[in-house]
């Protein structure tokens, strides 16, 4: 069997290393969590540019303490 070398970051490769012995490693895992905030963030912004609030945070801070308007 050929053998093949390639340099890679050192997180890279720790993380590959721990992949390969069935263990997912925290770099992994942080990259898999950021992808998935930034894809919601992403949506939550499409929703609010397609449906803007009727109200501003501050009219919603005083609507939840049962202040008027």
């Amino acid at each position: 069997m050929a053998k093949l070398n390639i340099s890679l970051p050192d997180a890279t490769a720790e993380a590959l290393r721990a992949s390969a012995q069935g263990n997912v490693s925290a770099e992994i895992n942080r990259a898999v969590l950021q992808r998935l905030a930034d894809k919601e963030m992403r949506r939550i912004a499409a929703h609010e540019k397609a449906n803007p609030p009727k109200h501003s945070d501050s009219d919603l801070l005083r609507i939840g303490m049962g202040l008027p308007l």
